[in-house]
C-alpha cells in the first residue's frame, strides 16, 4: 500500500474534500494524503474554460465582448474571446492528451458559455460584488475550518438579498438529498452571511449543459445551518485524524448510491487501476511535485532535487488477488 510522506499539518475542509470523504475513503486517501497525479477528464476541463470566460466577461471593461458574443449567440462573435478559448483548449490538449479542440468539445464549450451568459449574467436590479471571492470560515464552537471560492455573488440592496451563483459543468443536475441538503450550498450560505451581514442569501446553481432549465436555487434556515456546523466539526475531526487504516473503511464500491463512481460507461475512477508515475524529491526526501510524465518535471528541477519513479498499486477494493482465486479451487 502507498505511504504518505508529507509532513502532518492541520487540514482545512473544502466542499470538494467533504464530498470525496463522504463518497470514498480510498479516493480521499489517494487525493489528499498521497496526492497522486490523476488523469484529467474532458468535462472538468470544459468547466475550467467556461469559468475563465465568465471571470473575464463579468468585468465592466469587457462588456463589449459580452455584447458581441450574445449578439452572435456564439463566442465567435468576439475574436478575442474565441482566441482565448481556443488557446486554453489547445494547451489542455497538449498537457493531458485529450481531444479538447475537436468539434464536439469546442461546440459544447461554446454552448455552455452561451447558457451562462443568458442566465441574468449581471444580475438585473443588483450588482456583482467580489467575483471569485475566497473565504475561510474559522469556528471555535463547534470547532472547524473550511475554505472555498464563490464564483459570482450578486448583491441586491433593495430587500437586502444576495444571490450566490455557482457554475456547474456536470451532465446531471442535483436531485433528492444531494439537492435539498447540499453541503456546498449550505457552506456558501454561511460564508455569505459572514461576508454580507444582514443580507438573506440564496444559492443558485447554473447547470451549463441544461439550456432549457439550467437553474436550481436553494435557501436554508438557521436550524439547518446549525446542524451543518456540527457536521463540519465532525468532518474536521475525521480529516485531521485520517490514517491509512481509515482509508479502507468507506469504499464507494460498497454503497449502492456511490458505486457508479468506480466505473460506469467510459468513466473509471482515476485510482482504480495500478500505474507508474514520477516524483521530484529533495535532499530531505520531501516530495515536491508529481507527474505521469518525467519530462514535465525535468524543466523545473533544482540542484538539490532528483526524480524518482514510483508505482501505485491500484485500489485494494478492486485489486484481484490471484492467491485468493486459487484458494477457491483448493
Amino acid at each position: 500500500m502507498e505511504k504518505s510522506k508529507q509532513p502532518v499539518k492541520e487540514r482545512i475542509l473544502s466542499a470538494s474534500r467533504l464530498k470525496t470523504l463522504e463518497t470514498c475513503s480510498w479516493s480521499y486517501w489517494c487525493n489528499y494524503h498521497l496526492k497522486l497525479p490523476q488523469k484529467q477528464n474532458e468535462g472538468a476541463l470544459r468547466g475550467t474554460v467556461c469559468h475563465l470566460v465568465f471571470e473575464m466577461l463579468v468585468k465592466k471593461k469587457h462588456k463589449k465582448h459580452y455584447n458581441k458574443v450574445l449578439k452572435a449567440n456564439s463566442i465567435e462573435g468576439s475574436p478575442a474571446i474565441h482566441r482565448m478559448v481556443m488557446k486554453h483548449l489547445t494547451q489542455m490538449e497538449k498537457s493531458f492528451d485529450l481531444p479538447m479542440t475537436n468539434q464536439e468539445n469546442t461546440e459544447l464549450v461554446d454552448d455552455m458559455i452561451i447558457v451562462g451568459l443568458n442566465c441574468d449574467f449581471f444580475g438585473r436590479g443588483g450588482k456583482v460584488d467580489k467575483p471569485e471571492l475566497e473565504f475561510l470560515l474559522d469556528s471555535k464552537d463547534p470547532k472547524y475550518k473550511i475554505r472555498g471560492f464563490i464564483d459570482k455573488p450578486i448583491v441586491y440592496k433593495k430587500g437586502k438579498k444576495i444571490k450566490i451563483v455557482d457554475y456547474k459543468s456536470s451532465k446531471y443536475k442535483f436531485r433528492g438529498e444531494e439537492l435539498h441538503s447540499n453541503v456546498q450550498a449550505m457552506v456558501y450560505t454561511l460564508a455569505a452571511q459572514k461576508e454580507w451581514e444582514g443580507y438573506e442569501p440564496t444559492v443558485e446553481f447554473q447547470f451549463l449543459r441544461h439550456p432549457r432549465s439550467p437553474l436550481q436555487q436553494l435557501q436554508f434556515n438557521k436550524e439547518q445551518l446549525r446542524g451543518l456546523e456540527y457536521y463540519l466539526a465532525h468532518s474536521f475531526h475525521i480529516v485531521n485524524n485520517f490514517t491509512e487504516e481509515t482509508a479502507v473503511t468507506n469504499y464507494a464500491a460498497d454503497k449502492k448510491k456511490d458505486a457508479w463512481l468506480c466505473k460506469i460507461g467510459k468513466w473509471r475512477c482515476p485510482y482504480i487501476d495500478p500505474y507508474d508515475y514520477f516524483v521530484v524529491v529533495n535532499e530531505q526526501k520531501e516530495e515536491i511535485k508529481k507527474s505521469f510524465k518525467k519530462e514535465e518535471l525535468q524543466d523545473s528541477l533544482e540542484e538539490d532535487q532528483k526524480i524518482e519513479k514510483r508505482s501505485y498499486e491500484g485500489c485494494p477494493r478492486h485489486k484481484t488477488n490471484s492467491e485468493d482465486i486459487l484458494d477457491m479451487f483448493s
